[in-house]
């Protein structure tokens, strides 16, 4: 499931009932912000209208803060920096440096404003958007936590529905939140609804696709998926959207079509993990040529972590290629044969092979790991305790 990046761009649709004053201001506030001056631009907002009592002066702070900070504190408090035209906001986020710290509680000021205001749709969009990028930022570390920010997202959200002034990102976060409650059905209608005002956003159609997938529709989420293959830009996201594919051939029971996507997936994001580890199952389940490529390429991600060891050993396993997984260690035995750790589990993972068809030599490996991690490990630690339980069984 995708989150939502996209931070509110707030439209000033009622702009010249504030006079040309606000409008100037604007203006000017905007050009800074098209110049990277993001401080500069709060700060005129801020000696403009230092009480937040002009919506959409108000609304356009919010722009910045959301989108624009170096440093937030708890979305309550944001510093700014003004940037020149080569450098972009994300070189100093979260980052030390000396910034202008500026005190601004959203929530507190939109709610204020409301009650003046109740029947400006863009104060509650804004409110809505607000604690939305607060549980991105923050989750359930926040002063609410995940229920009742979803809460308050929604009320404002079916508010900004009623009063008319949705666009695709209302409809997409309401799809979100559907989707968080394993609402599936409900996020497939708010995803549609979302599509038919925005053609072009790419996550609309992934998570379209991931609310089908949940309602066993198949077709309709193969369908949805292919779409965000084609549309997203960003490699991890255009990644995640081919195995996304992979996963519903797999479980449509074509193999071959699996294959290819989890291939593509590798080719748009190369050694990556989550790629990687589906990807040599289904090469190990279609006896494809380039299994054992992908293994060696997936076992030097980590060669030192036994995480690596129990995948693979699920893979080959289920796969009934246990032995071609024993025949990989013993190649890479050599290789390692300067590192005591990495060839350490090697033979505590090959004696692990051979429990179940070669007692004698399982007990071999087992000692010789015992060997190995002798001289990098206490004898206290946990692995000893798992090797002699291996050689217990071997004596059986």
């Amino acid at each position: 499931m995708k989150t939502f990046t996209i931070i509110l761009m707030i439209a000033i649709a009622f702009i010249n009932i504030y006079g040309q004053s606000d409008t100037s201001v604007v203006n000017k506030a905007n050009q800074l912000i098209t110049n990277k001056k993001y401080n500069s631009a709060f700060k005129l907002l801020e000696s403009y209208d230092p009480k937040n009592e002009k919506p959409n002066i108000v609304l356009l702070k919010e722009n910045i803060a959301l989108k624009y900070f170096v440093t937030s504190i708890m979305h309550e408090m944001f510093a700014f920096k003004d940037l020149k035209k080569n450098e972009d906001i994300m070189d100093y986020r979260g980052k030390t440096g000396s910034f202008d710290m500026h005190l601004f509680p959203i929530d507190s000021v939109l709610n204020k404003l409301i009650k003046l205001h109740p029947m400006n749709c863009n104060l509650y969009k804004g409110l809505a958007e607000y604690y939305y990028q607060t549980y991105l930022s923050y989750g359930n570390h926040w002063l609410k936590n995940k229920t009742e920010l979803f809460n308050l997202i929604k009320k404002n959200d079916e508010k900004v529905i009623n009063y008319n002034c949705a666009d695709y990102s209302t409809y997409y976060v309401m799809g979100f939140i559907s989707l968080t409650k394993k609402e599936y059905k409900k996020g497939s209608q708010f995803f549609l609804k979302s599509i038919s005002l925005n053609k072009d956003y790419a996550d609309s159609y992934y998570n379209l696709a991931y609310s089908y997938l949940y309602q066993n529709d198949r077709d309709s989420a193969l369908r949805y998926a292919k779409i965000s293959l084609k549309m997203y830009d960003d490699v991890s996201s255009k990644s995640d959207a081919a195995i996304m594919i992979g996963e519903i051939y797999l479980e449509l029971g074509d193999s071959l079509n699996a294959l290819k996507y989890y291939k593509t997936a590798n080719q748009i994001e190369p050694n990556n993990y989550y790629n990687l580890k589906p990807l040599i199952y289904i090469c190990a389940e279609t006896n494809d040529a380039n299994t054992l490529n992908f293994t060696k390429t997936f076992f030097n991600l980590a060669p030192d972590n036994p995480t690596i060891y129990n995948d693979l050993a699920n893979i080959y396993y289920r796969t009934n290629k246990e032995n071609q997984l024993a025949e990989f260690y013993k190649a890479q035995l050599p290789v390692f044969r300067d590192s005591l750790l990495i060839t350490g589990n090697l033979n505590f993972y090959l004696a692990e092979i051979y429990l179940d068809s070669d007692k004698k030599l399982a007990k071999e490996y087992f000692l010789k790991a015992k060997e190995l991690f002798s001289k990098i490990y206490d004898k206290n630690n946990s692995v000893f305790n798992a090797i002699e339980k291996g050689i217990k069984q071997t004596d059986e």
